[in-house]
């Protein structure tokens, strides 16, 4: 090969490895060939290796026995980067580590090379020399490069002027150079020093996209006296950005308290009134603005109220609801009684715990798994084995629906799903429960999980319409609740608010809508809650002056902590409203 053929082999070369190891995509194509970037391949080795910030966080989450889910991983300080462990039984044995790259740098300068040594000779055909690579950079026909020890980068011709500089003041390329300016944009400036090009002002004006404003919440707000209640404006809105902003307001209509913000709208409801104003106003069309009525209601503190509770929910619910719904209500002077057959979690940390209260909470579910609209999840109690369903352990529970029964020739065909019937009437006689006052009906997250975005809207309004008409049908007096819990900002979770969430939540208003039925409430649960904090972080980064760390969201499903808290308390202030009557 000539010099000038290998010079293109190199470049291409080059070229391969800059698109497979600086490139922000997860696949290039090389060749015709598709090919995983470094940026895909360290995200899944990642995703596989169990990540956890400390040693305590592994253990919880993985296996002491047993050939599945047994390692885990914690990132170190000095000298480690990480070091891998096994879970033994709930003790933490360790397995591996590796060095961090303070380490590997130390041992990599005793064994590099000197400054400025060849690395590779790039030789022609006769076996001379054309061009070399070395630990300060490389020299081609034509072309060099080497590092230097002021800030910045400089590539120098053969005879080594100057054909290009970027550096802190500015950059150079032949006879043009630009520098930065104060405020936005750059001027770029000729080799005598004039003026060739003023970028510091767009020459095109900006149309930003101006965000719907119509709003996706329904009242009653219901709040509880002396206790805060927030409205977070991004989460009431079809599409949520941080550059984009809509400002929200509510205002009362029979006082002088009104609160504005285009993230949290703070406030107690005893304040606000029987009724308040929500404005919502796009930042980029400020002669047009969104006002809906709310109705507000405010349950005493302390306050007398007892009723059943039965809720139909999935993990969300699952995971302490119960128990921390009945801890508020409690604290604030009312009496609920849970009901179900199956108990939710009481611990903050273990799932499949039994200890809290009753209710139908199964981790996994979405609408139809109730209706038996789908139907590769859950069995049927089959008559007469009630004893037996209530005898079994709570991981043999969950996949078996006490509402089902098998459809006769007397239901009609707008009841049966899959030969199957929701049948709450059955349900309460087979096992022996009092009527509920309440029924909270807390579904969709699931559905977001499993439903396309063509058919969530139409297939949650079949099951949530069968799961009311037939609650209505057995419990006419009974307060039915429609809620679904929101989801944290996020790439992947902003897409699905708008393309699966935002379509899922109207479709729960036109249920309201066509029932026209004052114990047919939906409860907007979303906009109570923050979208910022509560979930976990996968493959966190570790700051080693902090202690702060950085990374995607892990589990973007569960709220935690005081999120977790949030929310039911939330729904706490919501059931003590209708407890007290005031629905």
């Amino acid at each position: 090969m000539s010099g000038a053929e290998d010079l293109q082999l190199f470049e291409q070369l080059v070229d391969n490895a800059n698109s497979l190891f600086l490139s922000d995509e997860d696949f290039v194509v090389i060749n015709g060939v598709t090919k995983p970037t470094l940026k895909k391949i360290y995200a899944d080795f990642m995703a596989s290796t169990g990540t956890f910030i400390t040693v305590d966080e592994g253990l919880e989450a993985t296996n002491g026995t047993g050939t599945n889910n047994r390692f885990f991983t914690v990132p170190e300080t000095g000298n480690t980067y990480e070091t891998r462990y096994r879970n033994d039984a709930g003790i933490a044995v360790k397995v591996g580590q590796i060095s961090s790259a303070e380490a590997i740098d130390t041992v990599l300068k005793l064994i590099s090379p000197a400054d400025g040594a060849p690395i590779y000779v790039l030789l022609d055909e006769l076996g001379f020399a054309w061009g070399s690579i070395n630990s300060d950079g490389f020299d081609l026909p034509g072309m060099a490069a080497a590092t230097r020890s002021q800030e910045g980068t400089s590539m120098l011709d053969a005879e080594d002027f100057m054909i290009f500089n970027d550096g802190p003041d500015g950059t150079t390329f032949g006879s043009m150079s630009w520098r930065p300016v104060p405020g936005d944009g750059m001027l770029v400036i000729d080799d005598l020093g004039f003026l060739w090009n003023d970028l510091t002002k767009s020459s095109t004006p900006v149309i930003a996209d101006v965000l719907s404003t119509i709003p996706l919440i329904a009242g009653p707000i219901c709040g509880v006296q002396g206790v805060p209640t927030s409205i977070y404006v991004r989460n009431i809105l079809p599409k949520r950005s941080d550059t984009n902003l809509v400002r929200g307001t509510f205002a009362s209509r029979s006082g002088p308290e009104i609160i504005t913000s285009s993230d949290e709208m703070r406030f107690f409801t005893q304040d606000i009134g029987a009724q308040a104003y929500l404005y919502l106003r796009s930042e980029h069309a400020t002669s047009s603005r969104t006002r809906l009525t709310l109705n507000c209601l405010s349950a005493p503190n302390p306050g007398v109220g007892a009723g059943n509770i039965l809720t139909l929910g999935d993990s969300i619910q699952n995971r302490q609801g119960g128990q921390m719904q009945k801890q508020y209500l409690e604290g604030w002077g009312y009496t609920p009684t849970f009901l179900g057959t199956i108990n939710g979690s009481a611990s903050s940390s273990d799932d499949d715990n039994a200890a809290g209260e009753l209710g139908e909470a199964r981790e996994g579910w979405e609408t139809g798994d109730f209706t038996y609209s789908v139907t590769d999840r859950v069995s049927i109690v089959a008559p007469g084995g009630e004893a037996d369903y209530l005898s079994l352990p709570k991981l043999s529970k969950w996949p078996i629906n006490p509402f089902l029964r098998v459809a006769t020739e007397f239901d009609s065909v707008d009841v049966v799903r899959n030969g199957m019937v929701f049948d709450p009437a059955f349900y309460q006689t087979r096992f022996g429960l009092p009527t509920p006052t309440i029924v909270n009906i807390t579904l969709g997250t699931n559905n977001v999980r499993d439903q396309s975005e063509a058919d969530i809207a139409v297939n949650y309004h079949s099951d949530i319409t069968l799961i009311v008409s037939q609650c209505r049908a057995a419990w006419p007096s009974a307060k039915i609740v429609l809620s679904c819990p929101g989801t944290p900002r996020d790439v992947i979770r902003d897409s699905l608010w708008s393309t699966k969430y935002t379509p899922l939540i109207r479709s729960m208003l036109q249920v309201r809508n066509d029932f026209n039925d004052s114990n047919v409430i939906v409860f907007p649960i979303w906009a109570h809650v923050t979208q910022e904090a509560g979930y976990t972080i996968s493959t966190p980064m570790t700051d080693p002056l902090t202690g702060a760390v950085t990374g995607s969201l892990g589990d973007a499903i569960h709220p935690r902590e005081s999120t977790r808290m949030q929310m039911h308390q939330a729904y706490a202030k919501l059931l003590a409203c209708a407890l007290a009557n005031l629905i």
